[in-house]
């Protein structure tokens, strides 16, 4: 990047020449362009100073100031003092496009309703999202094109973000023979590079503001992924989006919405094993979950979260009425799903026999033995609190699941779940992922639910050790995540 022309200075209003704040930048621990300079250890207060005890010498700032105004100190910033506009952000100017709170970059237009920050490290959250979805499901599409002349020519991705999505279809259709598909990106942001050998184009719009900017017809598939946070449920909002996405859907193309649950629920023990490559649980109509979690950390989140997202008309659990949503569009046939769970740890049945998983899931909160009554959670009681034992997982090296009639006689009817290794690191990725996602929501979770700075840091610390270190996610919480997809009709 050329830096030439920008003027560089720091919190403590010195001037530094080039080199330096280049080098400042530079920092170990994170990358020039989203390094920002940290602010001064102390800041000068504002001390108001009548006029009448001005010394002798010193005039008004203003010929303008009564006897009854004051000014500062002087080197203080005057009271009266409009607050001049950030210039930069991250050592970056601030970009037009854009509103920044607490070293955070926010999408600029404030009328939506989007809580998640447009910065490098939700991009980052995106795009292991991204690989969640795609081990999961095993591949990054629902939808099928089984013949070549079935891969489609034009192609929209609504809400692209970094543009993972539309570099990952671009190499699997060329890897099919048809290389020169044309992808469109749609956001409100443009957070996605220019990707070199893939027929691309961005567009920025608000998908809010109807209609699309796109001719009828003009789309042969529609992806539309992780949109639920960006669309206030209402019914005719919801519908009218939805008759947008079909109208510049040609007939015979493909719609297909990709979304996962906001709101943390409970895996009951199953019958059904999960799926050993993955470790995600298929969802069917025998599913059951438990919908309030013995972690208490998880209640927080839950009742924080719902509390939030109901006072911007956001869905809580978005994946539970997007098959309805679909079903009652008269321009949709052919509407298939697939639902998914994947637990965040362990689950602690998981290696045992389902002849011996019965009853209620039993207590893995360590936090639940803390009185309630505590005004925080320290360190070392999440460290006195009692262990959650360690399950011993047999590990299977078969790419499918086993079968009850492939196992040994006297093991029928108490079968063991198996799941890999590679299954227990995608559940590891998806628990760093949701506290990832925790931490950039902390804003406007701390704003809605008016939470204190210092009990916000203190809760999210514990929450920390409990997940990642004491095992307090293995009592069956898992995300939810889901496609439905179906084919326009001939009106």
């Amino acid at each position: 990047m050329d830096f030439s022309g920008f003027i560089y200075t720091c919190p403590s209003t010195q001037y530094l020449d080039k080199s330096t704040c280049i080098a400042k930048m530079m920092e170990p621990g994170l990358s020039p362009a989203f390094q920002y300079q940290r602010p001064a250890a102390h800041r000068e207060r504002l001390v108001p100073v009548p006029l009448t005890t001005l010394p002798d010498g010193i005039l008004p700032l203003s010929p303008t100031l009564t006897s009854t105004s004051t000014i500062t100190a002087p080197g203080a910033i005057p009271l009266a003092a409009k607050k001049e506009p950030q210039k930069y952000f991250m050592g970056r100017p601030v970009h037009p496009n854009y509103h920044y709170k607490k070293n955070r970059r926010y999408a600029g237009d404030e009328s939506i309703p989007y809580p998640l920050p447009c910065d490098q490290q939700e991009v980052n959250r995106q795009n292991l999202i991204h690989h969640i979805f795609n081990e999961v499901f095993g591949t990054i599409h629902a939808a099928e094109f089984p013949r070549f002349e079935d891969i489609p020519s034009k192609v929209l991705d609504v809400g692209c973000g970094s543009g993972l999505w539309i570099a990952s279809m671009s190499d699997e259709f060329a890897a099919r023979g048809k290389p020169n598909v044309q992808f469109t990106g749609l956001d409100i942001v443009r957070n996605c590079p220019d990707m070199m050998g893939v027929n691309f184009r961005f567009v920025k719009h608000n998908i809010l503001n109807l209609p699309l900017p796109f001719a009828t017809g003009e789309f042969d598939y529609i992806m539309v992924r992780e949109m639920t946070l960006c669309c206030p449920q209402d019914l005719r909002s919801s519908e009218a989006l939805l008759e947008e996405y079909l109208r510049v859907l040609r007939v015979g193309g493909i719609l297909e919405v990709q979304c996962s649950d906001h709101t943390i629920r409970c895996l009951s023990p199953s019958s059904i094993p999960p799926s050993s490559r993955s470790g995600a649980y298929p969802m069917t109509a025998s599913t059951r979950f438990n919908h309030k979690s013995e972690n208490s950390y998880i209640q927080d989140y839950n009742r924080w979260i719902s509390h939030f997202l109901g006072t911007k008309h956001l869905p809580t659990m978005p994946c539970t009425s997007q098959q309805s949503t679909m079903a009652m569009e008269k321009s949709l046939k052919h509407i298939r799903n697939r639902r998914y769970a994947l637990p965040l740890d362990n689950p602690h049945w998981e290696g045992k026999p389902l002849s011996l998983v019965t009853g209620t899931l039993e207590n893995r909160s360590l936090t639940s033995l803390t009185s309630m009554m505590e005004p925080r959670r320290s360190t070392e009681s999440s460290k006195s609190a009692p262990q959650a034992a360690t399950v011993t997982n047999n590990i299977s090296n078969d790419t499918e699941t086993r079968s009850i009639e492939s196992e040994p006689r006297e093991r029928k009817g108490s079968m063991e779940m198996f799941v890999s290794d590679d299954a227990r690191g995608l559940r590891i990725l998806a628990r760093q992922t949701f506290t990832s996602l925790i931490r950039n929501l902390e804003p406007v979770l701390r704003q809605s639910n008016k939470i204190p700075q210092e009990d916000w840091d203190w809760w999210f610390r514990d929450l920390m050790l409990n997940f990642h270190q004491n095992r307090g996610l293995s009592g069956g919480e898992c995300i939810e995540i889901g496609a439905w997809w179906g084919v326009k009709r001939s009106t």
